[in-house]
């Protein structure tokens, strides 16, 4: 097959609610890549068509020495030294560490394409000619209820859990209810130390977390989930809050469109993780804590 015959089939983000039919599996944090596989020849392609090759050598490598004639779809993930896939790490490129091409499906075998047959067809072929060595993971079924599996994944820091039907076609570029998509969200109480302008409204607010020696540490910017009654809150609490500089030990740069708040508000956020650098990953305002002081918003207390 030509790179770029198919695009990935995604995921819906929505509640499973009858489970009969579905199968789960762990839903990797990682590079979403097709692998086009025409013996030694190998294009790996991300999501949106570009080759990875450059940036992924190794996987390339092991999987040229295969020699198959195979469309194969996965992520390419890297894990950190407690064995968690770390987004972070993939910066890196050819330099990260423990890093793998978690194999899911196979969408063309010896040049028949197989996107008609149903998942369980698929996945029993896949089984049957993609086994975990080198830089080549196969991605595990769980054997577990979707409780179980959610469960497992808090547990385990996985990103969450995706669902597929038995039966389900697989549909290239489409976003389908054949698969469903369980992400594992956690939420901490951070310090509002300044709120970010654009002209007259309230774009985003700075969240800081104190660290153990004391001082507050800047952890991100959040601005989805605000609607515009808590934007105007913010800007009223400018009148009684804004201070000349950031109470931050590594504040962000400012361009001019900050208006600093000394510790006094707390806010909840929602958030997919926190990075090695204490940054937060896809922040969501959740609400207000007017029952919490800021001295309690500890990164030894919220981080884990």
């Amino acid at each position: 097959m030509k790179p770029g015959s198919f695009q990935p089939m995604l995921p819906v983000d929505e509640p499973l609610v009858d489970e009969r039919g579905y199968r789960h599996e762990i839903k990797w944090d990682g590079f979403r890549c097709l692998a086009y596989l025409e013996g030694n020849k190998v294009c790996l392609c991300s999501r949106g068509g570009r080759s990875l090759n450059a940036r992924f050598p190794q996987i390339a490598a092991d999987l040229a020495q295969k020699d198959l004639q195979a469309v194969l779809d996965g992520e390419i993930v890297a894990f950190n030294a407690q064995g968690r896939a770390d987004f972070g790490l993939l910066k890196a490129g050819s330099k990260a560490k423990h890093m793998r091409y978690a194999v899911f499906d196979i969408l063309s075998w010896q040049g028949k394409n197989l996107c008609q047959q149903p998942w369980w067809q698929r996945r029993d072929l896949l089984e049957g000619t993609v086994s975990s060595s080198g830089f080549i993971l196969l991605s595990p079924l769980l054997p577990f209820t979707l409780e179980e599996c959610l469960s497992a994944a808090k547990e385990r820091g996985w990103e969450g859990i995706v669902s597929k039907h038995e039966q389900s076609p697989y549909l290239p570029g489409t976003r389908s209810a054949w698969w469903r998509k369980r992400k594992i969200l956690r939420s901490l109480d951070g310090v509002v130390v300044g709120i970010r302008m654009r002209g007259s409204q309230v774009r985003s607010f700075a969240l800081g977390l104190y660290l153990p020696a004391g001082p507050l540490c800047y952890v991100g910017s959040v601005g989805s989930g605000l609607n515009q009654a808590d934007r105007e809150f913010l800007q009223q609490a400018a009148a009684l809050l804004a201070v000349e500089h950031p109470a931050l030990s590594n504040p962000p740069k400012d361009d001019g469109s900050w208006i600093w708040f000394r510790p006094h508000l707390v806010a909840e956020v929602q958030f997919l993780e926190i990075t090695p650098q204490l940054r937060l990953r896809h922040p969501v305002f959740l609400r207000f804590r007017m029952d919490k002081n800021p001295e309690e918003c500890l990164v030894e207390g919220e981080v884990h």
